[in-house]
């Protein structure tokens, strides 16, 4: 890994000294984290060997000087003031908002740009499972060749959604080997079936195209939840359902099927991925992080 457990004490220790306030040093370099797991194991090494990256004083110091400073958008290059950045205070994945953006979303769109870093930006090819959100709204105008879409359950609501598209992530009518990259952003956990769902994606990719995604992770754990499944066109409820935020439809919100654990890596190779890891991310010059410091994000290529 890329830092030495001595490391990361020191660059933790220069966020916040215990039983003093959080300093103030100057804005650059300051607090970045980017480790790639390849498994379960990999992950549970690392958290033990760095248990003070899991204490909320350190994390909410981070977020503070984030919060003091601002931080510069990725893609965009636009500074975010202090008074731009709004959102729930202790909720940091979902919080630090700014220009219809979360933290986990730039975290998603960081992991982009350093993706598609070698691909004129003209002719990349990028297919997202949103449309109508700020996170489209900044791929789009970056990415002349961006497509997003929404899942609409009726038509009702795919005529109010046009002219954006209704996709169903595990029936794309999208070509094959089309993508550089697909971006899912906490939607796979409420596909009825995750496998179909990543067969899918891997399709319209191009041979060496990324998909990338977030998701509620369930890092501690080998499995994921299952909580509902669908039979014969019929929700199954197997455990009480638990319904997350719809921005096409928030009124009705979206269901929880299943919330991923480890395996997700050996299902996407399984689904035609030739590589699969879990990006540990978090950055104090671009606005992003969690409550366990790092956002977690699926990066896989086909």
């Amino acid at each position: 890994m890329a830092d030495s457990p001595l490391g990361l004490r020191r660059r933790l220790a220069s966020v916040l000294r215990p039983g003093r306030p959080a300093p103030a040093p100057p804005r650059p370099p300051g607090f970045e984290l980017d480790e790639t797991f390849a498994s379960l194991a990999d992950w549970t090494g690392w958290a033990g060997r760095h248990p003070e990256a899991f204490n909320p004083q350190y994390v909410d110091a981070v977020a503070g000087r984030i919060l003091a400073f601002g931080f510069v958008e990725p893609l965009s290059g636009r500074t975010v003031t202090p008074a731009e950045i709004g959102g729930e205070r202790g909720n940091w994945r979902e919080g630090l908002f700014a220009h219809g953006i979360n933290s986990r979303q730039r975290a998603v769109l960081h992991l982009i740009e350093q993706l598609l870093q070698d691909c004129p930006r003209e002719q990349a090819t990028v297919f997202a499972t949103e449309a109508v959100t700020g996170l489209a709204a900044l791929l789009r105008a970056h990415y002349p060749r961006f497509l997003g879409s929404e899942f609409a359950e009726d038509e009702a609501t795919r005529r109010m959604i046009l002219p954006a598209l209704h996709q169903d992530l595990m029936r794309l009518d999208l070509p094959s080997d089309a993508f550089d990259l697909v971006a899912t952003n906490d939607v796979l956990e409420h596909v009825p079936d995750i496998d179909t769902a990543l067969g899918e994606i891997a399709r319209v990719l191009k041979p060496g195209g990324w998909q990338v995604s977030t998701f509620p992770f369930r890092i501690k754990d080998e499995d994921g939840d299952l909580r509902s499944v669908l039979r014969d066109g019929k929700v199954v409820h197997l455990k009480p359902p638990e319904l997350h935020g719809n921005p096409v439809a928030p009124e009705r919100g979206s269901l929880v099927f299943e919330t991923p654990g480890w395996n997700i890596l050996e299902r996407c190779r399984k689904a035609g991925f030739a590589q699969a890891d879990i990006r540990f991310v978090a950055s104090e010059r671009h606005g992003y992080l969690t409550e366990h410091l790092g956002v977690s994000v699926l990066c896989a290529r086909k």
